[in-house]
């Protein structure tokens, strides 16, 4: 029901969007009637050959026009004599009351009401404002005005038929009736034509349990759309004032929805008997055989491993069968390499745990090798020394995943400084970190495979000198870690392979190993891991350079957080 109210209301919406657009149109026809220059001067010097020369230049606008069907303008007389109003239809030439006549009827009357002066309303056929029109009109009525001195010269009313608006408004429909009416309850266009010029109280709409004998128009709409036998919808129209109704009777809507219920639960008891059926049947070729089964893997389950099923056929139940016979002799041989598994288990656990290195160990000789190079006053093979002892120290951490940025930097420095002994001439480096940003967590060597690829893929293919740039800083809600190299650069093919994580980089076909592209596999993961947003990016053109960049959005909590 919400849903068909939402329909409605929509179509009564449709429908006054319809009309505000004919009421705009024919405003727009009264304006041009007063920027006109012809119909100016007719109203002014009323001549006969001004009224052809207007007569010319409007009839067409009004023929081709879907919504005008009359005009009547009356000049206002300058002296005692009468002056004919200027009348035309979109057939031609009419004959319409003089402007005293109109003075006396209660459009005139209202029109003078109108706070704004202008008024829209239906003229009556019976009135005989039009002369030989039997038309319902739905009628603009407003001053016209000299444009010079911007003075009421006249007035004009504007007509549309309100038949045949009816027909371009409504649509013949078996569930709703539609209509408009202004707010004293006349109608003023419907789906039945016979209501036009009507009192809404006399439409054979309201239900027998709604008493509207002597009550208002405004009071006997208000109980139309109360009532529980129909479902009313309204839409007010903000440029004429008029009501655009839409009504359907609940009981038709409903009776549908009962045959919809009653077909329904007939296919579904229909098809709930066959389905018992047929699953009863089913399961007579099922059961039995998975009876047979369960037993044999309860003796299984009590240690009896020369169990075995027959089931004959090749379906499912057939093949689960002989799967699971082929089961049962795995899982004999499995039972008898148990024990010598384990047994070489240990002793590879045992040859591991000997094989491993103490990192005291390591520390404690790169710092006796230290030493010795101080006695001996090498101070860049200490330094060399210092540099690979941290290097060991901060890709360790103690253990811990995660690390400040200012350690990874660290880490970066170290290891570049090492790489700068390697490649005095040909190695250059920069790092520039935003200072508000040594503090951040990260997983630990995040940046320093980056850097060890820039060297890899930049230096080694190279002769010349190779510039590396190492930033970090923010950009509105994301942190961004660069890495940049002037190398050769990677061809497009391998570019898209190493981007899409199909093979690995080997630039000219030099390197052969696979630690690059699994480095950047390796740091792809975890930010997909520890990170709910996260991007990693590589730029590179041949001859220029490369680039990778890795963003984290900052407002994303870290998934390992």
């Amino acid at each position: 029901m919400d849903k068909i109210r939402q329909a409605q209301l929509s179509m009564a919406v449709k429908t006054k969007d319809q009309l505000d657009y004919f009421a705009k149109n024919t405003l727009s026809f009264s304006n041009y009637i007063f920027l006109n220059p012809s119909v100016q001067a007719m109203v002014t010097n009323d001549e006969p050959q001004l009224r052809d020369q207007v007569l010319k230049t409007l009839l067409p606008l009004m023929v081709t026009g879907e919504s005008i069907q009359s005009l009547i303008l009356y000049p206002f007389p300058k002296s005692d004599s009468a002056v004919q109003p200027f009348v035309i239809t979109h057939t031609g030439i009419a004959g319409a009351i003089s402007f005293a006549q109109f003075q006396k009827t209660k459009y005139f009357e209202r029109y003078n009401a109108s706070p704004e002066h202008m008024l829209w309303d239906l003229i009556h056929p019976s009135d005989h404002v039009l002369t030989g029109d039997y038309h319902y009109k739905l009628a603009l009525i407003k001053p016209y005005k000299n444009y010079y001195n911007y003075e009421q010269s006249g007035l004009i009313v504007v007509g549309m038929d309100a038949d045949r608006l009816s027909h371009t408004l409504f649509h013949e429909s078996d569930d709703a009736v539609q209509f408009i009416m202004n707010d004293n309850g006349i109608i003023l266009a419907a789906t039945d034509l016979s209501w036009i010029g009507k009192s809404i109280t006399q439409l054979p709409v309201f239900p027998q349990s709604v008493n509207i004998e002597g009550a208002a128009p405004s009071r006997a709409f208000t109980q139309l759309k109360e009532t529980d036998e129909l479902i009313v919808s309204d839409s007010i129209s903000e440029l004429t004032g008029w009501h655009t109704v839409v009504i359907q009777d609940r009981s038709k809507l409903l009776a549908e929805l009962e045959h919809i219920g009653s077909v329904t639960l007939t296919i579904m008891l229909i098809v709930g008997f066959f389905s018992i059926v047929l699953f009863w049947i089913i399961a007579r070729f099922i059961t039995n055989p998975m009876k047979r089964l369960m037993q044999s893997m309860r003796a299984l389950q009590n240690g009896d491993f020369s169990q075995r099923v027959e089931f004959t056929g090749y379906d499912e139940i057939g093949r689960l069968g002989h799967l699971y016979n082929k089961m049962v002799g795995r899982i004999k041989l499995l039972i008898d390499d148990v024990y010598a598994s384990s047994l070489k288990q240990r002793e590879a656990e045992l040859k591991a745990l000997q094989s491993q290195i103490n990192p005291h160990f390591l520390y404690n000789t790169l710092n006796m090798i230290n030493w010795s190079a101080m006695q001996k006053n090498d101070q860049e093979i200490s330094e060399m020394v210092v540099s690979l002892s941290q290097v060991f120290r901060l890709s360790l951490n103690s253990g811990n995943d995660e690390v400040e940025l200012e350690q990874e930097i660290e880490l970066v420095r170290h290891y570049l400084f090492l790489q700068k002994k390697r490649y005095p001439q040909r190695l250059h480096f920069e790092i520039e970190v935003a200072s508000h940003l040594l503090r951040y967590r990260l997983p630990k060597l995040l940046l320093q495979p980056l850097v060890e690829n820039a060297i890899l893929h930049a230096i080694e293919p190279s002769e010349g000198p190779v510039n590396i740039h190492l930033s970090a800083y923010t950009e509105n809600e994301w942190i961004i870690f660069e890495v940049t190299d002037n190398g050769p650069g990677i061809p497009e093919a391998q570019l898209a392979e190493l981007k899409s994580g199909r093979t690995t980089f080997s630039p000219a076909g030099l390197l052969n190993n696979t630690r690059s592209g699994m480095a950047l596999l390796n740091i792809k993961e975890r930010l997909a891991l520890f990170y709910d947003r996260s991007q990693f990016d590589i730029e590179s053109k041949m001859g220029i350079g490369t680039r990778v960049q890795i963003r984290i959005y900052q407002g994303g909590k870290a998934n390992g957080a």
